[in-house]
């Protein structure tokens, strides 16, 4: 899959491993897409270790402290040579550049319709080594279970509740999308238990082709009667029937 990459490889060198996190989205921004940020920890060398140290299995930056890989850096001090003069001088301090770890901000651009598991590629954003080139972060998608619909491919399954008249003489009523519209679902005549209404053109968009989308999936229960019917009632249905 795409994603907010850094810029192009250039360069040369040995190029280190990748680095693979998850970013859990919710089925509301695969729907509508949308923008997201994720925090990751990366090592990054010092100018030192960058270019000259080689690097090692196991390396974790050690002996930092002692190193005098990077030139030293200067700062200005004030000393009081005597009562009411004070000379400013230069002075070399061991460098503070020091191999450490680092917050990174990556932004995830989510395309409308992407699917669960979909990578998004920041290259050269992966922990850097010393004498290589710093691998790409894969950052995969993982959709969280959502209370009202399942995604299947381009099509969402939702579930409807009607009461027995509802389904002896039809319905109109309305489901509340992923993007808060309110979706139109209506019947004429007798709707059975378990049955499907497919609403076309409300189902997930297709990546890359959001204009079109899958069908909308409404399984339908019908509530019956808990309580025993009266006399009265009884003589009503079966006239009925």
């Amino acid at each position: 899959g795409g994603g907010g990459g850094r810029g192009g490889r250039g360069g040369g060198g040995k190029r280190g491993p990748d680095a693979h996190v998850e970013l859990r989205v919710s089925l509301a921004e695969l729907y509508s897409g949308g923008t997201r940020q994720a925090s990751v920890t990366r090592r990054v060398v010092c100018r030192g270790c960058r270019d000259h140290r080689p690097a090692t299995a196991g390396w974790e930056g050690a002996g930092c402290a002692g190193c005098v890989r990077c030139p030293p850096e200067v700062r200005m001090v004030h000393r009081q040579m005597a009562p009411g003069f004070v000379m400013q001088q230069q002075e070399q301090v061991q460098s503070r550049d020091f191999c450490k770890a680092e917050a990174a901000i990556l932004d995830a651009t989510i395309e409308k319709g992407m699917a669960d598991g979909t990578q998004l590629t920041f290259e050269r954003m992966a922990e850097q080594l010393p004498g290589q080139v710093p691998g790409d972060i894969r950052l995969t998608l993982r959709a969280m279970p959502h209370p009202a619909f399942r995604r299947d491919g381009t099509n969402l399954h939702t579930e409807m509740t009607i009461s027995l008249r509802d389904a002896l003489v039809g319905f109109s009523k309305a489901i509340t999308h992923l993007d808060g519209r309110a979706v139109p679902v209506s019947r004429t005549g007798v709707t059975k238990p378990f049955e499907t209404i497919a609403v076309a053109g409300e189902g997930m968009p297709h990546h890359g082709v959001p204009s079109q989308k899958g069908r909308l999936l409404v399984h339908i229960t019908v509530d019956f009667p808990r309580a025993p019917l009266s006399a009265a009632q009884r003589e009503v249905v079966e006239a009925l029937f």
